[in-house]
């Protein structure tokens, strides 16, 4: 009779120490199933969202691939459009870089989307300020749908770009309060990084106001805007973009006529037209990084805003 009483013990302790591991198992895949999942539109947003969330159980994806760059005319793939599935936020940069977005909001009409650059005047093609909003989806959408005649990379302007972790915090803040002390947190210690580098490119190149560039790329124009450059021309590239021979003789005039002596080229596309113009004028071409592609360091803005100033210093300090 003891025997069977013991061995009647055994088992119940054998289901219960079972069942505890299957109740922790579930609490834990339960835990997993309500972590929130943010998808960024691409890099820049990736490594902004990446701070903010730092120390939280929160995943984040990028939408498109991180060496895709910017995000002209770039079509939506079904493996794209699978991360969406999960998102819980989406968050982008706006002003027209993401051209897709419609796409988005017509097969995602509720998910929760963070627009980075609300509230930040965008220069237009021409490089004049406009002052536009998305306060809602709808605006979110038409904004992307007319949005080519605006200039969207706004996070290579410091000010801009302070502006954008600001507004991605608070959207975080609104959409996961759990996480809005460490959002806040994070945000704090992150801009404060931001200020510092800031800081230190206007006081590093605070002499080179009012000295005219030639831009190969229109992200620049808001590098020259927070630095003062006077950008004489700018040529467009969105890749291998043939100019024609009478663009190429536009050009070359107008950095003679302006005695332009620097050529600021983009690091992800061949340097080639813009050799082929130093050679007729005497210019000298240098690489600057838009910061659109990169490692998955959280520090990789930080990095290459840094390495530009470097380029920037020897391109307009030694003129």
């Amino acid at each position: 009779m003891k025997k069977k009483l013991i061995a009647i013990l055994g088992i119940m302790l054998i289901i219960v120490i079972g069942t505890s591991f299957v109740t922790a198992a579930t609490r834990k895949k339960e835990k997993e199933e309500e972590k929130l999942t943010i998808v960024t539109s691409f890099y820049p947003m990736y490594i902004l969202a990446k701070n903010l969330t730092q120390g939280t159980n929160i995943d984040v994806v990028n939408l498109t691939e991180y060496k895709t760059g910017c995000l002209h005319d770039y079509q939506l793939t079904t493996s794209d459009m699978k991360k969406l599935e999960n998102a819980d936020i989406f968050i982008m940069n706006g002003g027209g870089m993401e051209s897709f977005m419609e796409d988005i909001l017509k097969s995602y009409p509720n998910l929760p989307i963070i627009n980075a650059s609300e509230g930040i005047a965008y220069l237009t093609a021409e490089g004049h300020n406009h002052e536009e909003e998305a306060d809602s989806h709808e605006d979110e959408a038409e904004d992307n749908h007319e949005g080519e005649e605006y200039n969207a990379h706004v996070w290579l302007n410091l000010g801009h770009y302070l502006k954008e972790i600001k507004n991605v915090q608070k959207g975080l803040e609104k959409f996961d309060l759990e996480n809005a002390k460490i959002f806040e947190e994070n945000g704090i210690e992150y801009s404060s990084k931001i200020e510092t580098l800031k800081d230190n490119i206007e006081t590093n190149l605070a002499d080179v106001k009012e000295k005219k560039v030639v831009i190969f790329h229109d992200s620049f124009a808001y590098l020259a805007q927070e630095l003062g450059l006077k950008v004489i021309h700018t040529v467009n590239l969105d890749g291998e973009t043939a100019l024609s021979a009478g663009d190429i003789a536009e050009v070359i005039d107008e950095v003679k006529e302006n005695q332009v002596k620097v050529l600021f080229t983009e690091e992800q596309y061949s340097t080639s037209i813009a050799e082929n113009i130093a050679s007729e004028t005497g210019a000298k071409v240098y690489v600057i990084d838009s910061l659109v592609t990169g490692d998955m360091d959280r520090d990789s803005y930080i990095n290459g805003m840094k390495q530009n100033m470097e380029v920037l210093k020897q391109a307009l300090l030694n003129q």
